[in-house]
């Protein structure tokens, strides 16, 4: 037990510690000359006298409590010989990280909640302002294109939420063959309206290049190389797009 990560206590039915390993003398500061001794004298705490005293009576016990500097989790359980109590295990494990990781959840939870409602609030502010007639007809183009910048933002506050969802629960969406020559295609169709409104050249030069990947991480990645491309080109600019292979690789360029 010594060789643990988490404490590790026994006590008698009296309550009378009979063995402590190294990870629960840390914790509680204590050494071999507290054995023999009631638990009282390691750890004084209220909830900890309640926990040893329900779990004495048969009844398991759990609570979360601060220790230098940590979040800890105790587990308090009877041990039994013939349905009869002997005893009380204390196990102990640090739950700093959990504890964290959930804080971090809540904040992220609130954080979220109020960015979406921005958005939101201008998309239904420029639809009623619309819906009832309330806009000179020159400036509806503005409203429109005020609702469709928001909506984009909307959907790139979800893909953010997708993605943090994954990493939390430590899953990636299945690979899949992808030819990222169909997918600069598509990304160069999507942004025509954009690079003409810029009055930028977009061109795609190249073969077909499939790669083992996830396609939606692949598309956003050519997306925002290209969108990036033509937001800050000049006026009467290029943006070219090239793929092909090259020593064994594929290689992708947006210049």
């Amino acid at each position: 037990t010594d060789s643990m990560n988490e404490g590790l206590i026994l006590l008698d039915q009296k309550g009378r510690i009979l063995s402590i390993n190294a990870a629960a003398k840390r914790l509680f500061g204590a050494d071999d000359s507290i054995i023999g001794n009631n638990f009282l004298t390691v750890d004084r705490s209220i909830d900890m006298s309640r926990a040893i005293e329900k779990a004495l009576g048969g009844k398991r016990s759990e609570f979360r409590k601060e220790r230098n500097g940590c979040e800890y989790q105790f587990m308090i359980n009877r041990t039994e010989s013939g349905g009869k109590t002997t005893g009380v295990v204390i196990l102990c494990f640090d739950v700093s990280e959990t504890v964290f990781a959930e804080r971090n959840r809540r904040e992220v939870t609130a954080n979220v909640s109020h960015e979406l409602k921005t958005p939101l609030q201008s998309i239904i502010g420029s639809a009623e302002l619309l819906e009832n007639g309330l806009v000179k007809p020159e400036d509806t183009g503005r409203f429109v294109g005020n609702i469709k910048k928001e909506a984009e933002r909307l959907i790139a506050l979800i893909n953010d939420i997708i993605r943090l969802a994954q990493l939390d629960e430590e899953s990636e969406p299945a690979n899949e063959s992808v030819d990222l020559y169909d997918v600069a295609r598509e990304v160069t169709e999507v942004l025509a309206a954009s690079a003409e409104k810029k009055q930028v050249k977009l061109q795609l030069n190249g073969e077909s290049c499939v790669i083992s990947g996830v396609r939606r991480y692949l598309y956003e990645i050519i997306y925002n190389l290209c969108d990036n491309a033509i937001r800050y080109n000049k006026e009467g600019g290029e943006v070219a797009i090239e793929l092909g292979h090259q020593d064994g690789n594929i290689v992708l360029s947006v210049s």
